[in-house]
């Protein structure tokens, strides 16, 4: 597994010590990968244009291939950036199932996201992954929280954070941008992990 140290984009100090960030994880049955410009097809298929799972992101379904390759070419261009980490989740087949990132927030706290293609719900993909990345994250030694967010009627992923030992904290009042189902900020379960 090959590591890159990564000073946090937001470090507030020049004496912050650095990041660990991981660039690829093997899971049982599992690999966690950066995204390549090749990926954008299989994005494009498995999710991006479904709406039943961007339902609860950030942005609309994709109507075309070449929003996702501009999707993809964003992701590449944030880990470059060191501003937020993505990373294909494969099956041992090299199957595309889906994708998780992390993102700085502070000093010492990573938010974290992911998204599995819909003919893979319901089979733990998305906790044995977000599993692996929480823990990853929280054992760093300057990070000290891991949180994440879902809508208030995101049941799946709120049982998810759950099962990764996040604890609810809060109805993060107008939090998240869900264009799916309006132009106006809606509320969000907020949960984390801290040590």
């Amino acid at each position: 597994m090959q590591q890159i140290i990564r000073k946090n984009a937001h470090a507030l100090s020049d004496n912050y010590e650095e990041v660990a960030i991981q660039t690829e994880f093997s899971l049982s049955g599992l690999t966690m990968r950066p995204p390549v410009n090749s990926d954008a097809e299989r994005i494009f298929l498995l999710y991006a244009m479904d709406s039943n799972v961007t339902k609860y992101l950030a942005w609309k379904p994709h109507k075309n291939l070449s929003e996702t390759s501009q999707f993809v070419q964003s992701r590449i261009q944030e880990w470059k950036e060191e501003s937020r980490f993505t990373w294909c989740i494969e099956s041992d087949s090299s199957q595309l199932l889906g994708l998780i990132s992390c993102k700085p927030q502070s000093e010492s706290s990573y938010s974290i996201s992911y998204v599995i293609g819909r003919q893979f719900w319901g089979r733990g993909f998305g906790t044995k992954v977000a599993n692996e990345l929480v823990k990853y994250l929280i054992s760093q030694p300057n990070i000290f929280r891991v949180e994440a967010y879902c809508d208030t009627d995101n049941v799946g992923s709120s049982k998810v954070l759950e099962k990764l030992g996040m604890q609810f904290e809060c109805v993060a009042k107008r939090k998240a941008n869900v264009p799916n189902f309006s132009d106006e900020p809606q509320d969000c379960l907020q949960y984390a992990l801290t040590r």
